[in-house]
């Protein structure tokens, strides 16, 4: 399979950290993104925005991991938002009820524009 990897890439932009990330998010690659994204979201008051827009697929642990940053994003009153989600990702989100768990945006932009005004 070549898409096989997982990559990302963390710019921050006026205090917000806007991840990039590309590949699929499965079983391969969910420690690797795990051990990257922990260390952000245990940071209180932290502003994450994951730029989605090239993540090609998402397996049950990543969605199980998406929600829980989200969970702890609002316990210490954090931001944590998903931008550009392909729609069969986004589908799954919503058929799994967790749309109304996970801060989703359909661009990066409208999510940096909701992380500006934490």
């Amino acid at each position: 399979m070549a898409d096989a990897v997982l990559t990302t890439q963390i710019e921050n932009r006026d205090g917000i950290q806007l991840v990039h990330v590309s590949g699929p998010l499965d079983s391969m690659t969910h420690e690797q993104f795990k051990s990257l994204l922990d260390p952000m979201v245990n940071t209180p008051g932290v502003r994450i925005v994951l730029d989605c827009e090239q993540l090609s697929y998402v397996n049950s642990k990543g969605l199980a991991l998406l929600g829980r940053y989200q969970r702890i994003a609002i316990q210490t009153l954090s931001f944590f938002g998903i931008a550009g989600l392909n729609r069969r990702i986004t589908k799954t989100i919503e058929l799994l009820g967790m749309g109304k768990l996970v801060r989703l945006y359909p661009s990066v932009d409208e999510a940096m524009q909701a992380a500006a005004v934490l």
